[in-house]
């Protein structure tokens, strides 16, 4: 093959790479086959990690990366190393020279003259791959981010689990904590209060329950050491003893947590975490505080794998002091 063309082809695929893998990073669901991503319903247009702009079409995307645009097609089964003499031209826009290359026109008379010799071949009959050549699959890419074993925030779901199921447990707690303290010091409340003390306590242990059930599925401690990055393994001992205190009354907080979200079919259950019956509130409360550490630590685990990784939308913090800057500058 023409020494130039193959610079080109090489250059232009590492540049797909680069945007699939950054796709991968900023959220973007990569698919396994064409199919999967016209099915995909992110918006057409948008932006990447570092306010990059992305524009999907048909059964491709074009990504306008710092170095220049990349357009490319997903192939039937999520291959991303394809192309056609336009999208070389476009990615090598004013740089042709760089190249070797005079002129788009010189670019498809090399391209022609590759096909014709079965140096490029088009199983497609539209998108062309280099004659033997092993095919770069995106699922592959995305697997192969070295260190960047990280799920985005929005597809994590240790992430998830915190905020759709611990911390509702934990605003309820509080809640119910607040009014404790009231009845012990009045011994005494409201109607209103005591219903409200009564439905804190329940879904406080019901959340507590959905806590536990999701967090053993699949094993935390296998999640930590082989799809997380090396420094979250330090979480290992935490989660091993999560799941040591889960199994001491995790049967009767189901019973109850059933008898909460379902229709009351046995008082019993939630009788024997009202009265602490066998130390099952006060477990209640030692598991609680455990995953509120566990959480909390995995938070900030994030937190630094975000800003070490350039991956700054994911950022919480970063999120929370745009709010406050914004909320500032509309009260000055």
């Amino acid at each position: 093959m023409d020494r130039r063309l193959k610079k080109l082809i090489t250059d232009y695929q590492a540049g797909v790479r680069e945007a699939v893998e950054l796709m991968a990073r900023s959220g973007i669901p990569i698919p396994v086959t064409s199919s999967d991503w016209v099915e995909n319903s992110i918006p057409h247009c948008g932006k990447l990690n570092g306010e990059v702009k992305y524009f999907k079409h048909g059964v491709g995307c074009e990504v306008e990366l710092e170095t220049g645009p990349v357009d490319f097609d997903f192939g039937r089964l999520g291959e991303i190393d394809g192309f056609d003499a336009w999208r070389l031209g476009k990615f090598a826009g004013s740089n042709l020279t760089n190249f070797g290359f005079e002129s788009a026109e010189a670019i498809d008379r090399c391209f022609e003259a590759a096909i014709k010799s079965g140096e490029l071949i088009a199983p497609s009959l539209t998108i062309y791959y280099v004659a033997e050549a092993e095919r770069m699959l995106a699922s592959e890419v995305c697997r192969d981010i070295p260190g960047d074993l990280l799920p985005h925030y929005d597809q994590d779901k240790v992430v998830a689990l915190n905020v759709h199921s611990f911390l509702a447990a934990d605003l309820m707690r509080k809640n119910y904590q607040k009014l404790a303290s009231k009845l012990n010091k009045n011994n005494y409340l409201s109607q209103n209060d005591a219903l409200a003390y009564r439905i804190y306590f329940l879904t406080w242990l019901g959340y507590l329950s959905e806590t536990c059930s999701k967090f053993d599925k699949p094993t935390m401690c296998i999640l930590l050491a082989e799809s997380r990055p090396q420094a979250f393994r330090e979480l290992i001992d935490q989660a091993q003893e999560l799941t040591r205190l889960i199994k001491l009354h995790i049967k009767p907080l189901k019973k109850l947590r059933n008898n909460v979200f379902h229709t009351r079919e046995d008082v019993k259950p939630i009788l024997q975490f009202a009265t602490d019956e066998m130390g099952r509130l006060s477990w209640a409360g030692e598991l609680h505080s455990a995953f509120e550490e566990f959480f909390s630590m995995y938070s900030i685990l994030c937190e630094d794998h975000y800003l070490t990784r350039g991956r700054l939308d994911e950022s919480q913090i970063r999120k929370q002091h745009a709010r406050r800057k914004t909320q500032r500058s509309k009260q000055s």
